[in-house]
């Protein structure tokens, strides 16, 4: 009996010693399994919080570049009508106001142009457009002081006194003489930029601008206006732009008032049920280059977390019962969330880096790709030429049968840029209709025999315009290759459009190149069909 009690003490004695290490163990593990999974969940919201800032960053400039050279279209436009050069010449306020209302209704409704301005030469405002019983003040915002001192059309964001932001664009105009007759100014509020980075980057935007650079009673009747109600005192330091479509969440407002924000730190509402978000910046500058605001993009990160906190529940339960089983749902769940991941990475640097519409290299990966080439060749010496297409008459194609027909004469043109590349060519979409085709080890000679051949496939080739209709297009190619003349990408390219521009002067439908070529092929080898324009 006494054995047998003894042994019972001796096998309980066992099985603490083993219990309570094992289970030291299981804990240890699964609190290392928790901290884990935090540390990995937040690495990967981190990736995805810096894909998507690079992203917005990327798309808010390029629209601000693509809203300024519309409305440098736009005032190269205004420029034609002479009219207005002597209204404004003359100072002719009548004129200006006959001619010009008009003129910037057909502006603001096709092009939500909201700003028309004509200066004199001292920049004291004759007529605004959008506003005619206003004029007589001085203009002395950067982009007109820019192009004073400049001559030249100056272009930048500036911060409006009642908080919100405009895109504006200011030519210098002058007489037959060469003397300045002033100012024509165009504008538009960037509030489709902050639209288009929230769509497209998926975040929710809003702009807090310095108190400092900002007249609290002006900005204040600005925002009755716009139906808010001002708050100048909810935030120590900064104001929210009146042109934010939507309160700001209740846990970073709170945060902006107590001064404590911080860059890609998660918020998460006190609220149940409500989204957590992470915080990325984006300096916004003026034309003055001055840092006037901050852009705020809050990325939903509501789903990581939900998952996140399910992941830490299931892991204590589970630890508990086998760690092994544990450790192998975690790596099938890290594996899922590292595919979905990539494969939004993947989706993100092909949206960086090709053209939406045809699957081309867009404008930023030609000059990088050109820059590479230029790099090679500084150790091989070998010539790199370019191929600058532009398709004739293109603006007829749309009026006549639709944008639509445009887009798929611009993806079948694509195709056929991309089909007729070597393994070692680059095809790009410049802008608009304009292709460029990079060649490398490519000579003169051979880059116009390229471009001819490509010229007739393309002449010959019949292009979708919808309703089971196809037609024929022709385009003009500009050819440029590289010497010591031509020693860069910017060189090439000026090259190659200045060719383009003498192929469009001499017919169009023809090929050109930017130095003489010991051969260059004729332009038409044969009756071409009859084109869409």
């Amino acid at each position: 009996m006494m054995f047998s009690k003894s042994h019972g003490n001796e096998s309980l004695r066992l099985r603490l010693w083993f219990l309570l290490p094992l289970a030291s163990v299981l804990l240890i593990t699964t609190v290392v399994l928790v901290l884990s999974i935090h540390r990995h969940v937040s690495e990967d919201i981190d990736r995805e919080t810096a894909e998507t800032a690079r992203l917005a960053e990327h798309l808010y400039h390029e629209a601000i570049d693509s809203s300024a050279s519309m409305l440098g279209t736009a005032m190269e436009v205004l420029a034609t009508d002479q009219a207005l050069h002597r209204g404004l010449a003359d100072n002719d306020r009548a004129l200006l106001l006959r001619r010009s209302v008009p003129l910037f209704a057909e502006l603001r409704r096709k092009y939500a142009i909201t700003h028309l301005y004509f200066s004199d030469a001292n920049r004291v405002n004759i007529l605004r457009a959008h506003q005619p019983v206003r004029s007589g003040d001085t203009i002395s915002r950067e982009t007109t002081l820019q192009a004073q001192r400049t001559r030249q059309t100056a272009y930048g964001v500036e911060l409006g006194p009642l908080g919100t932001f405009t895109l504006r664009l200011v030519a210098p105009w002058f007489d037959a003489d060469g003397n300045l007759s002033g100012f024509v100014e165009l504008g538009m509020e960037i509030d489709h930029v902050l639209q288009l980075v929230q769509h497209i980057a998926g975040v929710k935007t809003f702009v807090l601008i310095d108190k400092q650079f900002l007249n609290r009673r002006e900005w204040e009747a600005g925002a009755r206006m716009l139906g808010r109600l001002p708050n100048w005192e909810r935030f120590p330091d900064v104001v929210v732009n009146n042109q934010a479509a939507e309160d700001l969440p209740m846990e970073l407002t709170r945060q902006l008032a107590e001064s404590r924000i911080a860059e890609r730190k998660t918020m998460a509402s006190p609220e149940p049920g409500a989204s957590a978000y992470r915080a990325i910046f984006l300096p916004v500058t003026d034309a003055a280059r001055r840092n006037v605001g901050t852009m705020v993009m809050l990325l939903d990160v509501s789903a990581q977390m939900q998952a996140l906190k399910r992941l830490t529940r299931e892991s204590v339960l589970v630890g508990g019962i086998a760690c092994l089983a544990l450790f192998g749902l975690f790596y099938w769940l890290l594996g899922s969330v590292g595919r979905r991941l990539e494969q939004d990475t993947r989706y993100l640097l092909d949206l960086a880096e090709h053209d939406g519409l045809t699957g081309l290299y867009n404008h930023r990966m030609y000059y990088l790709r050109l820059d590479e080439e230029f790099v090679r060749r500084s150790r091989t010496g070998a010539p790199i030429s370019l191929l600058l297409l532009d398709i004739d008459r293109f603006k007829s194609v749309n009026d006549r049968y639709g944008h639509l027909a445009g887009d798929n004469v611009l993806k079948t043109l694509g195709e056929l840029a991309r089909r007729s590349c070597r393994a070692m060519d680059i095809a790009c979409r410049y802008g608009g209709e304009e292709i460029t085709i990079i060649l490398p080890e490519t000579d003169a000679e051979g880059a116009v025999a390229i471009a001819e051949r490509l010229r007739r496939t393309i002449e010959i080739h019949p292009f979708p315009l919808g309703d089971n209709k196809d037609g024929h297009i022709t385009v003009s190619i500009g050819v440029a290759t590289s010497s010591e003349s031509i020693p860069s990408s910017t060189d090439l390219t000026e090259s190659a459009d200045s060719a383009l521009y003498r192929a469009k002067a001499q017919g169009r439908n023809r090929v050109e190149c930017a130095t003489p070529c010991p051969v260059q092929a004729p332009s038409v080898e044969q009756p071409a069909p009859q084109s869409v324009l």
